[in-house]
């Protein structure tokens, strides 16, 4: 195996005092294998130290020579970046709000609706659970009332019930 160079402007002890102090497991367990590849014992000794694979490791001691103890801790992750900008967000959200055109021949938008809208105007393709997780961080719930005929009469239902009781026979 080839071996590794350290930075020496940071000594073993210093190394293994910030393992001492460290609350991490996972980060205490590389400084001190880091520590002891320092002190002079083999590669394959601070990785089983560290329980990490040999490319594994490589890549906490280059992060290690580059940054220092600091190099050495978890960073946490930005994740993916986000595909609806505001002025996106705000455009579906006013889409949705306002209803569609009497143009378009829709009663209420569906979400494969949204979808082509985000295709064809910004060019934006998203999943349909994507976008339905997006109405609700925008307020805005997919759930509708029963809808009811324009032309239903409440006295003519109410006459049409049944009024009289069922009787059994026991």
């Amino acid at each position: 195996m080839k071996r590794i160079l350290l930075r020496t402007d940071i000594t073993s002890s210093l190394i293994r005092a910030s393992a001492k102090k460290e609350k991490c497991a996972k980060v205490c367990r590389r400084l001190l294998a880091i520590a002891a590849l320092h002190d002079g014992c083999s590669r394959s000794e601070a990785e089983q130290i560290a329980c990490l694979t040999p490319n594994v490791f490589r890549i906490w001691v280059k992060r290690f020579n580059a940054f220092g103890i600091e190099g050495i801790r978890d960073h946490k992750s930005t994740g993916r970046p986000v595909k609806l900008n505001a002025c996106v967000r705000k455009a579906l959200k006013e889409k949705v709000v306002n209803g569609p055109s009497t143009t378009e021949g829709l009663s209420r938008y569906r979400i494969v609706d949204l979808q082509d809208f985000l295709k064809n105007e910004h060019n934006i393709t998203m999943t349909q659970s994507g976008i339905w997780y997006t109405l609700q961080d925008l307020d805005l719930s997919w759930k509708t009332g029963r809808q009811r005929h324009p032309k239903s009469d409440e006295v003519v239902q109410d006459t049409f019930k049944k009024t009289s009781k069922m009787h059994f026979k026991s």
